[in-house]
């Protein structure tokens, strides 16, 4: 009984448990139901599906083929090569396999282009998922940011709601002006009106944190809140984020990947100018019906054949087809080079961003508390005189606004620091290892 009791009173805890998501949670779910990720994942099997077919162009054609026709009318018989008029059945069956000996090593450089891309699409699957996961932490942040000012919000209604009980008392009991009580109602309406904006913000923050990992909203899901990350053994130097990130940003790799696949491509194509070589064999056999004197499989061990042939193939004007697709492989690659110069220049600029914007959330942060807790004790002080009946209600809802505001200050720059820690870590490591 005592542990069934036990039970009962520890489930709300478990059910608890199980309705909160961590931010590494979260980025399991983006894995999971993402589907800009999820497209990402098929271009990056897609392609290695495309190498696969490249690398089996190596080897030989091999074949089985098999020939069954009714001939009717004056024709030639296919066993004793005379002029017959009569209706035969013919058959032939035969195997065979063609290799290509020389293509100007064609082949070869479409591989190496195909295993290019395919690598190129892996680090670009890695990158998306990264560029998705700094999405999901924006809204997980922004979530836990309108859930706090939401209670702050929660804060201010109901300090005003006190006040109109205290004034509505003290106008019963006829020690205050009826005046009195309107102005601290119509305090109470716009505290009200400000906590049903923030309701709506906190609102729309949870839905689109639900729609990035693609999960049917649940209003009894809460989010973990987020801690400070200890930067003071990291450098904040941009510049040396930037050279560290350069070696292992799946951005950069990808394109770089990418750039380098069109100078193989470039190759694949001129070498249809130079001579191919193609070596092939068959066996072949055949039955003619007009042969009356063998039987099926008799006829074909009479008729058997077979040759070995040597093909040389050499293309006179071929570089006339082939110059405006290497002209078009070149301008491919100069794209392809100013691609990675783009990703480049946005990874160093936000890197210098997200540094100078730690560094301003770290000041504005400090600053805020320091606002909150002047204002706070302000407000008090004429909380008070209002409570004594020295202060006005103008003097009262200038500083209890003030007080608001400092606070949605200080929540939009704890969590604003808090963000760009995690995004500056991700920049110093080039992973989420730890991040969360």
């Amino acid at each position: 009984m005592k542990h069934l009791l036990l039970l009962f009173c520890l489930l709300p805890l478990f059910t608890k448990a199980q309705n909160t998501l961590s931010l590494a949670e979260c980025v399991d779910l983006l894995v999971k139901n993402n589907l800009t990720y999820q497209q990402s994942n098929l271009q990056a099997e897609a392609s290695q599906a495309q190498l696969k077919q490249t690398r089996s162009q190596i080897l030989p054609q091999i074949y089985i083929a098999a020939d069954q026709s009714l001939n009717v009318g004056r024709s030639i018989d296919q066993y004793t090569n005379a002029y017959i008029d009569e209706v035969y059945s013919y058959n032939a069956i035969g195997t065979g396999l063609r290799i290509p000996v020389f293509q100007g090593f064609k082949l070869q450089n479409q591989i190496r282009q195909g295993v290019l891309l395919k690598e190129s699409f892996e680090e670009n699957r890695t990158a998306v998922l990264n560029a998705q996961t700094v999405l999901l932490m924006q809204g997980y942040v922004n979530v836990l940011a309108t859930k706090s000012l939401l209670e702050a919000a929660d804060q201010q209604v109901a300090s005003s709601q006190q006040q109109v009980d205290r004034v509505e008392k003290q106008v019963n009991a006829g020690v205050a002006a009826s005046n009195l009580l309107f102005e601290i109602k119509a305090q109470l309406a716009n505290d009200r009106f400000d906590q049903v904006t923030a309701l709506n913000n906190y609102r729309t923050a949870r839905l689109a944190l639900f729609q990035r990992i693609n999960i049917a909203p649940d209003d009894n899901v809460e989010f973990e809140s987020l801690a400070p990350k200890d930067t003071t053994q990291h450098s904040d130097n941009a510049v040396a984020i930037f050279e560290d990130a350069q070696k292992t940003f799946p951005e950069l790799r990808s394109a770089e990947l990418y750039r380098q696949s069109f100078v193989y491509q470039v190759k694949s194509i001129k070498a249809e100018n130079y001579p191919s070589i193609f070596m092939g064999t068959n066996i072949r056999a055949f039955y003619a019906s007009t042969n009356t004197n063998l039987d099926y499989f008799k006829q074909l061990n009479a008729t058997r054949n077979g040759s070995l042939s040597l093909s040389l193939n050499i293309p006179i004007m071929g570089r006339w087809v082939t110059r405006p697709r290497i002209e078009l492989a070149k301008v491919q690659e100069r794209q392809a080079q100013n691609t990675l110069d783009v990703t480049n220049q946005q990874l160093r600029q936000a890197i210098e961003l997200a540094v100078l914007n730690l560094n301003a959330m770290a000041d504005k942060y400090a600053a805020a508390q320091g606002q909150v807790e002047s204002l706070t004790a302000s407000f008090a002080v004429v909380e008070s005189k209002l409570n004594a009946g020295v202060a006005n209600i103008f003097e009262y809802s200038l500083a209890k606004a003030n007080l608001a505001k400092a606070q949605a200050n200080a929540i939009q720059a704890k969590y604003g620091f808090l963000m760009q820690q995690r995004l500056l870590q991700y920049y110093r490591q080039g992973n989420w290892e730890g991040v969360f």
